[in-house]
């Protein structure tokens, strides 16, 4: 068992991510925790050299250095590992990466990234077609996941997309249980 990462090792990570991103690949932790968090409730297992391109934007990065790569690959596997198990140990208490930003009202929740890297990693996965009730579920992670939704978001207030939080975050532990645990 690995140790998870520590604040200056994510750092680490989310600078290479933006370092060798491209506009199709991962940008930062909240995206990413969202993707490790699909593969990790997978029905199947995706094995790193299929998701890691994914990453990327479709394929790895041309590295400047060898120690980046070997930074990038370590750090990502172990962020995967890390998910997984905060996953499998607890998911009653499992909380998404979500990320916060300061509004007028004070500390608001941004769950796109988190989504669009959940979607994402359904897409790598191979998801099949989801039951009516789990598929309920993956609908609250997708309307701010996937850019169809857009329009929808934007006739919604802040305070109705805030409520969705705890949706989004109950869905993610349902979905894993569906595929990990059958419920």
């Amino acid at each position: 068992m690995l140790p998870p990462l520590s604040e200056k090792e994510l750092d680490r990570l989310e600078d290479l991510l933006i370092t060798y991103g491209n506009d199709y690949s991962v940008l930062n932790l909240a995206e990413l925790n969202g993707f490790f968090t699909a593969l990790a409730s997978s029905p199947t297992t995706v094995m790193p050299e299929q998701w890691l391109p994914a990453v990327a934007g479709g394929k790895v990065p041309k590295f400047k250095k060898p120690a980046h790569e070997e930074a990038y690959t370590a750090l990502m596997l172990r962020y995967a590992s890390q998910v997984a198990e905060e996953l499998g140990d607890d998911v009653d208490h499992f909380e998404p990466l979500f990320e916060e930003s300061e509004g007028e009202e004070g500390s608001v929740i941004i769950m796109e990234e988190w989504c669009f890297g959940y979607m994402r990693g359904t897409q790598v996965a191979g998801w099949a077609e989801l039951p009516p009730e789990q598929d309920q579920l993956l609908k609250a992670i997708s309307l701010h996941g996937l850019e169809d939704n857009f329009e929808l978001l934007d006739q919604m207030s802040e305070a109705d997309i805030q409520a969705c939080v705890p949706q989004v975050t109950e869905a993610a532990r349902r979905l894993y249980r569906y595929h990990r645990l059958q419920d």
